[in-house]
């Protein structure tokens, strides 16, 4: 059976009365289709929402050739495979681990079950503050909740102020730091310094703003009868607490409306409702679009025996949206209509006011509909569907298990009714007359149902437009393909021009958790897990990765790509490669953009493997107080791309901070002498921040004179690689040049051409006079070096400073082989490692001519066996030799 998961689970749950987890992934047996699936947890096995979903990623993941059977999937199974749905984790009184299991049914009646995660489950988060002595001040004791993460000093410092300054005088602020700076921590100590009330507490990893706001609520004091949340960056007025806890009465909840004002204290907006209106007493408007502001708000402190924990931080949730929900499942709310506060806006907020309530007009809307592509809109829909239709109903799930015996049957339903819109056409026509009313006048939820709305049609449109596909046709059709994140950034909203928003994402920094106390490690990272496109700068990386774990590093390889499905075999076949056998029992896995967010340390390193993972490396080097990483460099990448902004974003990557691992000592020379990345500051600067090694060639036994001279016949091997992201190879120069070449009858009837290293399948390209080059498939390592050994003459092209290594494996089979030159790298340069290299002027007339001198001198086996002795390693030991990683130590120390 084939199982993978969409979207890490946590190891760790905090419960409470009750919670429930979101489960994404797909499965799917060899020989038998599904008919049923549960995710069983404690013994309890729960029926999934949906399972044998259409997944076009999978299937093109089992078969890169849409037609071809794979050893995984031979009956084609794999295209009905996507299955979610939720497991309810009912409370717990001590920790204790479980296990979550996939169970399902075979169309035979067989049972099978592949283990999904193993997960501790805790029955609370953090405890309370214990007061070392009564409050002396007269009236209720509030306990105010803070969260901060490197504050803006001196708006802080006027938030600090304003709370000393209340006229209710009884209160204790604790405040949970997220890990920030040690100077900004620092500086924050003097700030509360001068009053006892307020308790600071360091999170030992950061939670990031959700969590951190869960953790600082943990920790309010018993004691206390009531409960505020308080922003590091807004001002009270001094009544704020007074009026809130004059007005509450008894409601759950009450909150106050708040003057919107900018970073130097001007007037935005008087109210935060200029832009919706204000409906706190309807459940499910509540539910759709959060109207509570957390700094705005106070409640008594038992609410937090429902509120707390939070739900698992699987999507973009809100801790006020949560707190404000539970409050109304539980009774009451009520509203101040004056401000009670100013409420800052600035750059380093993580949602704005503009943000949180930001609607398109109606005429935009409906002309953008129009004219937007029919398949983006899909794509939308897909999105809303994960992103909000499936966080919404975690949240209504949780709120019926913690909140259900207290809530009367009309609550009930009114909460639970748009969950049921996922089945119910009744209950997804209301939501639909709901989506009609907030398209005109002043809506009250931003306008959310229509594409929650148009998100349940999606789904069972996609359902009835697929139904009865074995796989993927080219027709239109809809599949369940997930988004790579069910947690977009608050606030960040995608670029109208895909391609736009296609370059952020490639570049957007990780998530990561610092946790103070984390173990050291250092992290390698790739673009992602891509077995289709696996050649030597993958196992270079991989090979860089062992020998530093040898050597006693903790060593975990990062993803910084959205990772698509991977074969439960891809382990093995990563380290069936030549030097990686038993890598993953030394070295870590971590899936980047999947992790709700990376754990690492103040102590962490980091490496980067190409561009964009140096953009991520310099970012990630910076938020754990390095300044800068080590980079592996194994291309000038820019002369990968045509010039446009992927190439200026691969220049700029150099400019960041590091230290360089060159692949090879004329890739080194490159840069030296055109004074770039380590080498800006001068060739002697940089020869002390940087090293070069030798990729390993694939091993193949040279051949002898005699073993070349007994051949029957000619074979040509061209590096044939017609893919646009290898347009560096020159395939359509290689052609153009074969065939002028057998034109000059430098190659006739006797000679068979053959072409290696596409990722297409099996095809025949005509030359011209009866002769035909023949593109082979990929093929293993082993069948490769055998491959080499049965050819007379190669042809492999490289139109940047790196040498590459199929010439030089070429060239060790024995065959003289044709490559371009390129400014430094030389005729003689390429000669020095062997003479059976023959370097040739990137042009047609000097391939062209190189390939005639090499067909002519196909008979020297002496000197061909002779230039098979290649100055080259072969061993990844050799390569990454104990002198080499010594100074990889040190480039890293730096």
């Amino acid at each position: 059976m084939q199982v993978g998961v969409d979207y890490p689970l946590p190891s760790q749950v905090a419960v409470g009365k009750g919670t429930v987890l979101f489960v994404c992934g797909w499965c799917f047996a060899r020989e038998q289709r599904i008919t049923s699936a549960a995710l069983v947890l404690g013994g309890e096995a729960q029926p999934v929402a949906y399972h044998s979903m259409p997944r076009v990623d999978v299937f093109e993941a089992f078969h890169p050739e849409p037609d071809a059977a794979s050893r995984d999937d031979p009956k084609f199974h794999s295209y009905r495979s996507g299955f979610w749905g939720f497991v309810r984790i009912p409370a717990c009184s001590e920790p204790r681990c479980a296990e979550l299991v996939l169970e399902v049914r075979l169309g035979d009646g067989v049972t099978q079950r592949a283990s999904l995660a193993e997960i501790t489950l805790q029955p609370q988060p953090d405890a309370p503050f214990v007061l070392e002595s009564p409050a002396p001040e007269a009236g209720p004791l509030v306990a105010i909740a803070m969260a901060t993460y490197n504050p803006p000093l001196e708006l802080f410092r006027e938030q600090v102020e304003s709370i000393r300054a209340q006229t209710h005088r009884n209160w204790v602020c604790v405040t949970s730091d997220d890990c920030s700076s040690p100077e900004h921590f620092a500086r924050m100590e003097e700030v509360l310094a001068v009053d006892p009330r307020f308790k600071l507490s360091r999170s030992p990893r950061r939670l990031q703003f959700y969590n951190n706001f869960e953790r600082a609520l943990a920790l309010c004091p018993a004691e206390a009868e009531y409960v505020a949340m308080a922003d590091q960056d807004d001002r009270w007025y001094p009544d704020k607490l007074e009026v809130l806890l004059r007005e509450r009465r008894d409601a759950q909840l009450v909150y106050s409306d708040a003057r919107i004002v900018s970073e130097q204290g001007e007037v935005i907006a008087d109210t935060y409702w200029a832009e919706r209106r204000n409906n706190h007493e309807d459940i499910t408007s509540l539910l759709l679009a959060n109207a509570v502001t957390g700094a705005a708000s106070l409640f008594p402190r038992e609410l937090l025996d429902y509120a707390l924990p939070f739900p698992p931080r699987q999507f973009s949730h809100f801790h006020d949206h949560w707190v404000g929900l539970v409050a109304r499942c539980l009774g009451e709310v009520k509203f101040v209509d004056r401000p009670l506060y100013d409420y800052t806006q600035h750059g380093a907020a993580v949602l704005g006011y503009a943000d949180a309530n930001r609607i398109e007009p109606l005429g935009p809307r409906v002309r953008g509909w129009f004219r937007s592509d029919p398949r983006e809109r899909v794509r939308k829909w897909r999105l809303h569907y994960y992103v909000d239709c499936c966080r919404l109903t975690q949240f209504t799930r949780i709120l019926e298990m913690r909140c259900g015996p207290r809530m009367s049957r009309r609550r009930v339903r009114s909460l639970t009714r748009f969950s049921q819109a996922e089945r119910s056409p009744v209950a997804l026509a209301d939501l639909g007359r709901r989506a009609t009313a907030e398209l005109v006048g002043k809506p009250e939820t931003l306008g959310a149902e229509l594409p929650l709305f148009l998100a349940f049609v999606w789904r069972r449109a996609m359902v009835a437009s697929t139904r009865g596909l074995e796989r993927p046709t080219r027709r239109f059709r809809l599949d369940a393909r997930p988004p790579t994140t069910l947690m977009p950034k608050p606030g960040r909203r995608e670029s109208s021009y895909p391609a736009v928003g296609q370059v952020a994402a490639k570049i957007a920094p990780l998530e990561l958790a610092v946790r103070d106390d984390g173990p050291e490690r250092i992290n390698l990272l790739i673009p992602t897990f891509d077995l289709t496109h696996f050649f030597g700068g993958y196992i270079a990386k991989f090979n860089l990765a062992r020998r530093l774990a040898e050597r006693g590093a903790r060593v975990r390889i990062v993803t910084v790509d959205p990772v698509g499905p991977l074969p439960s075999s891809w382990a093995e076949r990563v380290e069936s490669y030549s030097g990686l056998q038993g890598l993953f029992e030394r070295v870590e896995v971590a899936f980047g953009r999947e992790a709700a967010g990376l754990a690492v340390s103040p102590a962490d390193r980091f490496i980067a493997t190409t561009w964009w993972t140096a953009h991520i490396a310099h970012h990630a080097a910076r938020a754990v107080g390095r300044d800068g990483f080590l980079y592996l460099i194994q291309e000038y990448e820019p002369f990968t791309f045509p010039m446009g902004t992927y190439a200026a974003l691969a220049n700029e990557s150099y400019s960041r901070p590091h230290r360089a691992l060159f692949s090879s000592e004329l890739l080194r020379e490159y840069f030296r002498r055109r004074g770039i990345g380590v080498f800006a500051g001068g060739a002697e600067a940089g020869d002390l921040r940087s090293a070069s090694f030798q990729n390993a060639i694939t091993a193949v036994p040279p051949p002898s004179a005699s073993d070349l001279a007994g051949r029957s016949s000619r074979r040509v091997l061209f590096y044939a690689r017609p893919e646009p992201h290898a347009a560096r190879n020159m395939f359509e120069l290689g052609v153009l040049a074969l065939t002028q070449a057998v034109r000059d009858g430098a190659f006739g009837p006797e000679w068979e051409l053959h072409g290696l290293g596409t990722v297409g399948g099996e095809r025949r390209i005509e030359l011209g006079r009866g002769m035909v080059l023949l593109l082979l498939p990929r093929t293993d390592q082993r069948s490769y070096a055998e491959l080499l050994r049965d050819h007379d003459v190669g042809l492999a092209l490289m139109y940047t400073p790196h040498p590459s290594l199929v010439p030089i494996e070429m060239a060790s089979a024995g065959l003289l082989t044709v490559t371009n030159t390129f400014e430094n790298k030389t005729a003689q340069a390429l000669a020095a490692i062997s003479p059976n290299l023959v370097g040739a002027q990137p042009g047609l007339d000097g391939i062209t001519a190189a390939l005639a001198d090499a067909a002519a001198r196909v008979d020297d086996h002496e000197r061909r066996a002779a230039g098979a002795k290649v100055k080259w390693s072969s061993d990844w030991d050799i390569s990454f030799d104990d002198e080499l990683m010594a100074r990889v130590d040190s480039l890293l120390a730096a």
